[in-house]
């Protein structure tokens, strides 16, 4: 079973992983070249789902990492910050209220599930590439209910992770995404071959 800490262990092991991630901070705050920074990102998940260990991997083949990014990007933005961004207008109505810090708890389930949803979003895209697969609600929820609420400590983490090192914000960021994401697909994975075994011996 994979663990956060076996993910990072494996992500970030060798002496590469410091460049390799700076790279992607600095591509990740230019706008258009961000769009490489998330097909780096796409790039794990796809490893991760199929298996492949490793640690971070090498820059290469920028046109495909622009492709690919450019929809783990569209992904992201309506399965990471959609759900956010609703939930912060559902807060406008109770802040007439004046009820301090417990107006923004509607916020606290987009932000826990955005990482996990996005990740599984993309997860489910790379089977075949299509979008509509990205979008099939019941399956990442499906997903996300097997993972039997393990998502929350890489969440936890990530959100601890972005506060501590805020002033390096595009490298914690790539960090964070980088670790987490990999880790959801991981555990995806896991699950699913868990599933075909189960299927097997009966």
């Amino acid at each position: 079973m994979p663990t956060l800490e076996s993910v990072c262990k494996r992500l970030f092991g060798d002496s590469a992983w410091l460049v390799r991630s700076l790279v992607g901070a600095v591509l990740l705050v230019v706008p258009v070249a961000h769009f490489l920074a998330f097909g780096y990102l796409y790039e794990l998940i796809n490893r991760a789902r199929r298996g492949e260990g490793g640690g971070l991997p090498p820059w290469e083949d920028w046109g495909r990492l622009f492709s690919r990014g450019v929809t783990a990007f569209v992904l992201f933005v309506f399965l990471g910050l959609t759900p956010i961004l609703v939930a912060w207008l559902l807060t406008w109505p109770l802040r007439l209220l004046s009820y301090g810090v417990v107006v923004y708890l509607p916020l606290l389930p987009a932000i826990m599930l955005a990482g996990p949803l996005t990740a599984a979003g993309i997860y489910q895209y790379q089977k075949r590439e299509e979008y509509r697969d990205a979008f099939r609600i019941y399956v990442l929820g499906a997903m996300i209910r097997s993972s039997r609420a393990r998502f929350w400590v890489p969440t936890f983490a990530l959100i601890g992770f972005l506060v501590v090192g805020y002033p390096l914000m595009t490298f914690t960021v790539f960090l964070g995404l980088a670790a987490s994401w990999t880790y959801y697909a991981s555990y995806f994975r896991y699950v699913e071959e868990a599933r075909k075994g189960r299927m097997k011996s009966s």
